[in-house]
């Protein structure tokens, strides 16, 4: 069974990549660019996969973490229709006594 500190570096690991890919999404916008640098990305997840101490895989992580902070966009993609998104609440929703249902106690409607 594995132990609780290498399960908690591999979740460190994958958030890392996560967001690696995500903070990339901001920078490459054509997606066959994206495809090109996610690739890049994944190369170097792979290339220190078989690390041998978890004090050495700390180390990685850490530095791979400096790097996502150091590289962060200055005004990063967000969905439209997330919080801080383009789209977010742009139409007020309606008040709770209107209804929007027109089946006046019609059956079959």
């Amino acid at each position: 069974m594995l132990s609780e500190a290498v399960i908690a570096h591999r979740v460190r690991v994958m958030r890392l990549y996560r967001h690696s890919l995500k903070q990339m999404a901001s920078w490459a916008v054509q997606r066959s660019l994206f495809y090109v640098e996610a690739e890049k990305i994944r190369s170097q997840f792979e290339a220190n996969k078989n690390v041998p101490t978890l004090g050495e895989a700390e180390r990685l992580v850490e530095a791979g973490e400096k790097q996502l902070q150091d590289t962060a966009h200055p005004d990063p993609y967000i969905v439209p229709y997330f919080v801080g998104g383009s789209s977010y609440h742009r139409n007020p929703p309606f008040p709770k006594e209107i209804s929007t249902h027109h089946n006046f106690g019609r059956e079959g409607y």
